[in-house]
């Protein structure tokens, strides 16, 4: 049902508006909300960087555009900080009716959600008749630490079960599965489908890449962001874009594939958002004195670019400022105090630590450590470690951070994985911190500056 019904089905739960409005946007009754445009995006990885993508688009264009994502909630009628990243954007009946009752306010012609495992599970959005639906991509293996892989593909195949017969559909695939692609184009045989890869997977699974509309066919990694070739329909498009990390590719492709279902897609005004686009702790760099410092809520594949760049000789010495998230904090959701989840956290550290083999430097700190004892959990990770990285122990994040530049050298990478654009960082059952770590990124490279170090 179009987001009217779904208000009026809201209302008679009693549910009210908790948001406080910015005092340009009164109510407006004779707004038809049902003429609003509603943008679904959910899969494994690159949800947030195509929600931002696709709202910084529609907003170059002109629209009134409503993003809720982890990366950013950009809502003007409501006075949250859009600079700021939030774990999960929606999370409640409630969420979703302050979020109805602001698209009205504003007007807003596009409304484009994050659909994370959380709110499937909780069938928040069951009730709306999205325009499109987005499926990024799909590893079953993905959310191994909460689900199973049948439990996780099951929640993300419910996204598109019942799906109304006017939505477009849009999916793309990272690792080509075609039983499980089969099963997609089953559940949305009445829609409009739209899918997207790239060259290199269609040829290694013997794919005709006439299925596909939008194919990635070159890839190429500089310090200066990526370079791009793209095949769209019977085109050939070449792009650039600043961001640095490979994974960024798909999310474009993702933006793009959408922009087509919506009849909206632009060759020029898109090359002029794409390369100049920031996503808020993803991909976040910042280039100083010959430094690459990166900020990212990833930890492989951003390594990975990172790798390939020391290969080529574009960097010297990767440096990894890291932590693990505990347990414990009063506010989080019930099965993040189990006993599982505790004892699952032995597994992911091990895994993560794995990833820092080849690395030149780890610098342990807190990540999130809820009620579990911090240095604990980075002696830990020291263990997992081994003894063939070298690696120090910074309880503090911040010192954490400003250790980690500071005895940088010029050509040197300085990567602060985990907690991307976040402000919280919760350090005890009742006590949080807050700060960014782009923000002491900042502040540390003007107080060197100004001590004349660079």
């Amino acid at each position: 049902m179009k987001l009217q019904k779904v208000k009026e089905k809201l209302l008679k739960k009693e549910l009210q508006q908790t948001r406080k409005f910015k005092k340009e946007f009164k109510k407006k009754e004779d707004k038809n909300i049902n003429e609003l445009k509603i943008i679904g995006v959910t899969g494994s990885t690159g949800k947030s960087s195509t929600c931002v993508m696709l709202h910084e688009y529609l907003k170059s264009l002109g629209y009134k555009s409503v993003l809720y994502s982890s990366a950013m909630v950009d809502s003007p009628v409501t006075y949250i900080d859009k600079t700021i990243g939030i774990e999960i954007a929606l999370r409640s009946e409630q969420d979703l009716f302050n979020i109805i009752e602001e698209v009205e306010a504003y007007e807003a012609d596009y409304l484009i959600l994050e659909v994370n495992e959380s709110v499937l599970e909780k069938h928040i959005l069951d009730d709306i008749d999205f325009d499109v639906k987005v499926l990024t991509n799909l590893n079953p293996f993905h959310s191994e630490e909460n689900y199973s892989e049948e439990e996780y593909v099951e929640l993300k195949k419910s996204f598109f079960r019942n799906t109304n017969k006017d939505t477009k559909c849009v999916i793309g695939f990272q690792c080509y599965n075609e039983k499980l692609l089969n099963e997609l184009l089953k559940l949305t045989s009445h829609n409009d489908k739209y899918l997207f890869s790239t060259d290199h997977i269609l040829k290694t699974y013997q794919v005709n890449k006439n299925f596909f509309d939008v194919v990635l066919q070159e890839l190429f990694l500089t310090l200066d962001g990526l370079n791009m070739e793209v095949k769209v329909s019977d085109e050939v498009i070449n792009f650039k874009t600043k961001l640095l990390m490979k994974y960024n590719a798909f999310n474009i492709l993702a933006t793009i594939t959408t922009l087509q279902a919506l009849n909206l897609f632009d060759v020029d005004k898109f090359k002029d958002v794409i390369y100049d686009i920031k996503v808020g702790g993803r991909s976040e760099v910042i280039n100083m004195n010959n430094r690459l410092i990166l900020i990212d809520t990833q930890l492989d594949k951003p390594l990975e670019c990172l790798k390939e760049l020391k290969e080529k000789g574009l960097i010297n010495q990767i440096k990894v400022v890291v932590g693990s998230v505990g347990y414990g904090y009063k506010h989080w959701d019930e099965k993040f105090k189990s006993e599982e989840y505790i004892n699952s956290r032995v597994k992911y550290r091990k895994y993560a630590m794995g990833l820092l083999k080849d690395v030149d430097y780890v610098y342990l700190t807190e990540c999130d450590s809820g009620a579990e004892d911090v240095q604990q959990i980075c002696l830990n990770l020291k263990s997992y470690l081994g003894e063939t990285v070298n690696s120090e122990i910074i309880l503090d994040r911040v010192e954490a951070i400003k250790e980690a530049i500071t005895c940088s050298n010029e050509k040197d990478a300085i990567f602060i994985a985990g907690r991307g654009n976040k402000r919280t960082l919760c350090d005890g059952e009742e006590s949080m911190k807050f700060f960014k770590d782009s923000e002491i990124v900042e502040e540390v490279l003007e107080e060197l500056t100004e001590k004349g170090w660079f």
